[in-house]
């Protein structure tokens, strides 16, 4: 086994692969910890004087020990402190995943059992036929609804109380990779909370399957695959560029790890060895920045055979860090040097809103302070361009490319705001 320190991109990845891998539960269970309760979100087992508690709802899987408050942090964490050493808990590891373990069971009282019902049942949700909030609250065209890429993808839930149907909320289904609906989003017009009296957004997640996303019709022949955060901005951004040939993907809000794989394997799905050009389209504020960087970081990390990109977020500034395979410190300068001319050559006063990247031994390291780009509204969007464009053509061959909405924030917003400046037909932007 090589040392850590020729190498430490390789355990990083082996540490991260047998965190993500693992059935930490099956592996306890496997041990001869005794499962004592488990919940919706967390299973307690208990093994002489441990007493281990795994927050399933984490991916990868977190645990702690309520007997020793040093003694927690993630399943390889778990394997080092009870291994003779860091290597044997790396070949412990590698040898747990991918194996089969019996479920760990306590004895329950025996529910009652009771009908399945499915939530297009329990939320009375149906093919869309009233599409008002649709074209009236968010100014989306038929022909949108209808294209080829959204038809048949959006339904109606109507309210289960409102016999004629009057309450028609808008339901966008989350899709697994099998093609089945695993969730839905409700969405209607803002509502006056009766207990305050506040104005507030409807939205309404159905259950707890965050990790699956919104998607556009996967029998599209797509030439490129547009990242976007709300199903709305998928649409919007379809009926503003002429509705071009893409797949659309919604992150639905925050991104996490689980998210990313779906988004990984939709991908691979749509494109197969095409290897299409993936558009970030998100929100043009520090939030949609973020999420720019994470998708990009996650794709360098998936593909490159030269660096692996850590990302340090401390509001507002994203520190990126570079962690080269061949720890060539030539390789390094010559990266930092095209970055930092990249910025000497950027936009009108780019050079004083980024900081140069910067060459240490082992890394690199890019600070970005994204409210400071944020600060010169008439720019920000050309030097964010630059910054993503320098990034993907260094690791990604180019493969990732920035759309941000012209003048708002959103996709949706600019729609409403074209519509509203012009009664003809929009121009293909």
């Amino acid at each position: 086994m090589i040392n850590y320190s020729q190498n430490p991109l390789h355990y990083k990845r082996l540490i991260a692969q047998i965190n993500e891998d693992i059935d930490f539960s099956g592996y306890l269970n496997a041990q001869g910890y005794q499962l004592l309760k488990k919940s919706t979100g967390s299973r307690e087992f208990k093994k002489n004087d441990e007493r281990i508690v795994l927050q399933i709802k984490r991916q990868p899987v977190t645990y702690f020990n309520r007997n020793d408050s040093s003694d927690k942090g993630r399943f390889f964490k778990f394997l080092h402190m009870r291994s003779a050493n860091f290597y044997e808990a790396i070949k412990s590891g590698l040898g747990a995943i991918g194996q089969s373990y019996p479920a760990a069971n306590i004895h329950t009282p025996q529910k009652s059992i009771k009908n399945f019902i499915s939530l297009e049942e329990r939320y009375n949700i149906q093919p869309l036929t009233k599409p008002f909030y649709l074209t009236e609250g968010r100014n989306l065209s038929p022909a949108t609804l209808r294209s080829e890429a959204f038809k048949g993808r959006i339904f109606n839930a109507f309210h289960i109380n409102d016999e004629q149907g009057r309450i028609a909320n808008i339901a966008l289904p989350k899709y697994g990779m099998d093609g089945s609906i695993k969730n839905y989003t409700l969405y209607n017009r803002p509502y006056r909370d009766s207990k305050d009296g506040k104005t507030k957004k409807f939205r309404l997640f159905l259950n707890e399957r965050y990790e699956y996303l919104f998607v556009s019709n996967p029998e599209v022949k797509a030439e490129k695959v547009v990242c976007v955060e709300s199903g709305f901005d998928a649409m919007a951004y379809h009926e503003l560029h002429g509705f071009p040939k893409a797949f659309y993907i919604s992150m639905s809000g925050h991104i996490d790890n689980r998210k990313l794989e779906q988004f990984f394997q939709w991908n691979t799905f749509v494109g197969g060895t095409a290897n299409l050009p993936i558009h970030l389209a998100f929100d043009h504020d520090i939030e949609g920045m973020r999420y720019d960087l994470m998708v990009l970081s996650a794709w360098i990390n998936r593909w490159s055979d030269r660096v692996f990109m850590e990302l340090d977020w401390k509001r507002p500034v994203m520190m990126v860090q570079l962690d080269y395979r061949s720890k060539s410190l030539t390789e390094m300068e010559r990266d930092v040097d095209f970055i930092n001319k990249q910025i000497a050559s950027g936009p009108e006063g780019m050079a004083k809103v980024l900081e140069k990247a910067i060459c240490f031994k082992d890394k690199v390291v890019w600070e970005l302070d994204l409210d400071k780009i944020q600060r010169f509204p008439h720019l920000s969007r050309d030097y964010w361009k630059r910054v993503i464009s320098i990034l993907s053509v260094s690791f990604t061959r180019d493969g990732i490319k920035m759309d941000k909405s012209h003048t708002r924030n959103d996709w949706n917003d600019e729609l409403i705001s074209v519509k509203k400046k012009s009664d003809c037909h929009l121009a293909h932007l």
